[in-house]
């Protein structure tokens, strides 16, 4: 019997490290299968997030690029206005010395009315002492009489009469 027995334990033992080895390795199957399956699903997983990434930072360097050339633009804008403004300065300059030299020169005609006007009145004056140098001793006298006229002076509302010269001629005339 102990080779029976043997045989039982050998056979028992056999049976049972048969029976761990083939549950074994067909849990490692199917651990094996399950990280497949894990691993292509987590690989797709990573490629679709690499696309997005990928389509993000093209759309990120396409906005950067739109970014860049308004702000380029943006500067060109600037510079121009820049210029814009000193032109403007410099013609707001140019139309302060125009209107200063506009009164300047308004200034000037009043001045040459006003001279022109005091010429004139001394030319007729002058005129007026030749006419009355030209005129006869005899004309002279009635002019110089009809001068020594009285006349009427109002002061404080009431009329007063005087001579404008008083001095009495002895008749002859030179």
């Amino acid at each position: 019997m102990s080779n029976e027995n043997y045989v039982n334990h050998y056979v028992e033992i056999l049976t049972s490290t048969m029976t761990d080895a083939v549950i074994r390795n067909i849990s490692l199957q199917a651990n094996g299968k399950i990280s497949e399956s894990v691993i292509a699903e987590q690989q797709s997983k990573i490629d679709k997030l690499n696309s997005e990434v990928k389509s993000y930072t093209d759309n990120l360097n396409g906005t950067n690029e739109q970014y860049r050339n308004t702000i380029e633009s943006l500067q060109n804008t600037v510079n121009e206005l820049s210029g814009m403004k000193a032109e403007y300065e410099n013609i707001k300059h140019q139309a302060n010395h125009v209107d200063t030299f506009r009164s300047e020169l308004i200034k000037e005609r009043e001045l040459h009315q006003q001279t022109r006007n005091d010429y004139e009145l001394k030319i007729k004056e002058l005129n007026e002492k030749i006419d009355y140098l030209q005129l006869t001793p005899a004309k002279r006298k009635k002019i110089d009489d009809s001068k020594l006229t009285p006349t009427i002076e109002v002061t404080e509302g009431t009329p007063t009469l005087f001579n404008i010269d008083t001095t009495i001629k002895d008749g002859g005339s030179f």
